[in-house]
């Protein structure tokens, strides 16, 4: 079916506004994020997607852009479509997170295709550059990946069951009864999830004439060849993200026996490629080094730099290869270079604390995302000659930098020997230490709210708070050398060795700030969503170091055991985390450590997950014991609605104004809120046994 699209309802020139002098949960809410950047063939356009949250209309609304070069224009090519979430394979559902798929040109640069979501769907979308014109196209199924035909004229793509197809195949089940087995997710909905997926048919759309049909085997061989795209994830923690397609795509037969990770086509037949560094480190993520090949001879890079956490590569011609790499202290850094393959020399663009991701090389420059602790992504020029940053796009220009609060770096080694990083705030009048909250679990990029973006860091330190935005410590040495998903996870769980990891940076952090006369160790709040929660849930039962806690996600009971998969629980028995387990309960169920836990504690979690928090939140109401629970309905791992993302930010800056502040806001809205604090107040103040104070290094073997 073939709709012509309607025009874009965000603007994408920002609304002219007077610059912002300070940043609060309003700012942060209706912040405009940049997506999909892909540059043209010629390299003088490139199309990037707007989205804004809109509160009122509890949606969001996006926009395509089309950016000349040439003259710095900046066009609507069309509507952006409604948050597009792909129900992830292999788990039959959504995160909540906004992932856009690079759109893809056409070898001439005369058109482009996007993929857009509409009515429930998503669907291929092309425009015409120079009419700035597009078509829909509303195939069966949602789209998942997409590649122009040899002749320009033609759409090769997979699609997955849409919503629709997925509810129709249940319902036809559902009249004789859904058998239980390991396609349910019983915490999540009680039919399942899994089991609808269809096999992955490539299909073939004739643009011109509209006309669907399946592709043949030539067609076939080139979707394959050239599906490999990035997607950029713009919500959750707001950090730059690069993924690939899912399905391998085929080497050149040259690369077969050796163990590529990635790899890029750079003309003429050359290739370039990366694999690990040494043969003793073969994990999942090693250290990694650079080659390349062309006319049959293979060139390993020389240089210092392109050995080590390599995470994205591009041809700037035939070459010459740019590469990003993560490096520094804990690995906080990123640095962007050039490789002349004939001269095999290096040549360093960039080394920043930013994140810089998505580069796409021209012959003076690379365009860029990137965004700062304080600064939101943009999209930038990289010159090669002088390293110089020049911002091309700017999305939120009445938020300047001067206007955030400034971030300090924080680098520092833990007590197991992890080297650490993280970002620290303060309120610009503070004077002593002051109540400090904990935001997790990365700390890269630009600071919004965290994980999942529920934390709203600028208002807490307009508030009066000091925060702490810590990057949680990874396996890196565990990943270099074990590649088996399962086996890295079963190693993380024996002696909760990630537990205790994540606990000893989040601790060890807090008394860096509290010996720089920062933070008041009797007044610290830990925040966090998935991982994260889980850190602040293991702190809680494991250390007196929290006057107070907000999470946003389920925690592990026992009776999160019968609400997995059977899978799932086949490798909680296989990893000593078994119903019969008790050690291993006695040291992370929030409910069997009820009576011992003193800070109060704010959960607000998505209505899939909320089973999750019932053990733990019936234990402290059944003794009187301050648990705050919020359900958002229709809600992922990561809250999507704009109203609910609003309403997590608001409530958590009023739940530390309360417990570490001993401050009421006068909005009426939390009025009940208060009340029922006022009295959890009252009777922790009347209890027998008031909060230990944890000293310094308590807690981190």
């Amino acid at each position: 079916m073939l709709t012509w699209a309607i025009a874009a309802a965000l603007s994408c020139a920002p609304p002219q506004m007077e610059p912002a002098a300070t940043v609060g949960v309003a700012e942060l809410i209706s912040l405009r994020d940049i997506s999909g950047l892909s540059l043209s063939p010629d390299q003088t356009h490139a199309v990037y997607q707007v989205q804004q949250a809109d509160v009122e209309r509890d949606d969001y609304r996006s926009a395509w852009c089309l950016i000349d070069f040439t003259t710095g224009d900046i066009r609507e090519l069309s509507d952006g479509g409604t948050i597009a979430m792909p129900v992830l394979a292999g788990l039959g559902r959504r995160t909540g997170m906004w992932m856009t798929l690079q759109p893809r040109w056409t070898a001439d640069g005369r058109a482009v295709a996007m993929l857009v979501r509409r009515d429930g769907r998503t669907a291929l979308q092309t425009c015409e550059v120079r009419r700035v014109r597009c078509r829909l196209f509303m195939t069966s199924g949602d789209v998942e990946d997409l590649v122009w035909s040899g002749d320009g004229r033609g759409i090769l793509f997979t699609s997955t069951p849409s919503d629709a197809e997925r509810a129709a195949a249940r319902s036809e089940e559902g009249d004789l009864g859904y058998r239980f087995d390991d396609r349910f997710d019983v915490f999540h909905t009680l039919f399942p999830l899994r089991g609808f997926e269809t096999n992955r048919e490539v299909r073939h759309i004739d643009v011109p004439a509209g006309r669907e049909r399946t592709a043949n085997a030539q067609e076939i061989e080139r979707f394959e060849t050239y599906r490999r795209s990035p997607i950029s994830t713009t919500m959750g923690a707001g950090r730059s993200a690069t993924l690939f397609a899912s399905a391998p795509v085929p080497r050149p037969a040259f690369l077969s026996g050796r163990d590529v990770r990635d790899f890029i086509r750079l003309g003429r037949g050359g290739t370039a490629w990366t694999e690990p560094a040494s043969p003793d480190e073969a994990g999942s993520a090693p250290p990694l080094v650079l080659f390349a090949s062309q006319e049959g001879d293979n060139v390993r890079c020389g240089a210092p730099e392109c050995e080590g956490y390599i995470l994205e590569l591009a041809a700037r011609d035939e070459t010459s290869v740019l590469f990003i790499r993560r490096e520094g202290w804990g690995l906080s850094r990123h640095g962007l270079y050039l490789w002349d393959i004939d001269t095999n020399t290096v040549r360093s663009l960039l080394v920043t604390d930013d994140v810089i991701r998505v580069c796409a090389p021209r012959r003076m420059d690379a365009i860029c995302l990137h965004e700062g602790p304080t600064r939101p992504r943009r999209i930038v020029s990289v010159d090669y000659a002088s390293g110089a940053v020049r911002t091309l796009v700017d999305a939120n220009p009445a938020l300047p930098e001067a206007a955030f609060a400034p971030a300090q770096k924080l680098e520092w080694r833990s007590p197991r020997g992890d080297e650490l990083f993280g970002y620290y705030l303060t309120p610009p009048d503070a004077r002593g230490p002051r109540p400090l909250i904990i935001v997790q679990y990365r700390a890269s990029g630009f600071l919004r709210g965290g994980v999942g973006d529920e934390y709203p860091i600028q208002a807490f330190v307009r508030a009066g708070f000091a925060v702490l935005a810590l990057e949680r410590p990874d396996p890196i040495a565990l990943r270099a050398v074990v590649r088996d998903a399962d086996e890295i996870d079963r190693r993380e769980w024996e002696g909760l060795t990630e537990r205790r990891r994540t606990l000893a940076a989040l601790t060890s952090g807090i008394d860096r700030l509290v010996e720089m006369g920062i933070a008041d160790r009797a007044r610290v709040g830990v925040t966090g969503l998935s991982d994260g929660a889980e850190t602040a849930v293991f702190g809680l039962i494991h250390c007196a170091c929290f006057a107070a806690a907000a999470i946003g996600s389920g925690v592990h009971d026992p009776m999160s055991y019968y609400l997995t998969s059977d899978r799932q629980r086949e490798a909680m028995r296989l990893n000593g985390r078994g119903p019969d387990d008790s050690q291993f309960w006695d040291d992370v169920s929030l409910s069997r450590n009820a009576a011992q836990v003193t800070a109060p504690i704010l959960a607000q979690v998505a209505d899939r997950e909320a089973l999750f928090m019932l053990e733990a939140q019936r234990t402290f109401s059944d003794l009187g014991k301050p648990f705050d629970l919020f359900v958002f309905p229709d809600e992922y791992h990561v809250k999507w609605r704009p109203r609910h993302r609003l309403a997590i930010y608001q409530r958590s800056l009023r739940w530390f104004e309360f417990w570490l502040l001993q401050r009421e806001s006068e909005d009426a809205a939390f009025g009940d809120e208060y009340a029922r604090w006022r009295a959890w107040h009252a009777l922790l103040a009347e209890s027998d046994a008031p909060r230990q104070i944890a000293q310094p290094g308590l807690h981190t073997q």
